[in-house]
């Protein structure tokens, strides 16, 4: 039995070195749909089956009305905290419009 050379010891260190699985960690926060908005005040919205009159009445004019669209008609008023959902006259569902925090500026660039 010969001896290993230098040449096929540098190329089975080489390969090996190469071959090593790189594995990388990072942290995953996950944070539920329904606990994402807590740190923010809580806001009345329109509940499920309003009628749009008793709507407007408690909330004002929204900023937007978009039409109806499909089958049944369903639309959308919006405004500055959330959307509301009708079909036909009645509230289907109301959601929080997503606002973005401000980013902090750096005074130093």
């Amino acid at each position: 039995m010969t001896p290993p050379n230098l040449f096929s010891v540098c190329i089975i260190g080489l390969l090996s070195f190469a071959l090593q699985v790189q594995t990388s960690t990072a942290e995953e926060i996950r944070i539920p749909v329904g606990e994402q908005a807590k740190d923010q005040a809580t806001i009345d919205m329109p509940s499920k089956g309003m009628s749009k009159e008793r709507v407007r009445n408690l909330f004002g004019d929204p900023l937007e009305e978009i039409p109806p669209k499909g089958n049944p008609p369903i639309s959308r008023w919006k405004y500055q905290e959330f959307t509301v959902y009708f079909d036909s006259n009645a509230v289907i569902h109301c959601v929080r419009n997503f606002h973005p925090k401000a980013s902090p500026t750096n005074e130093n660039q």
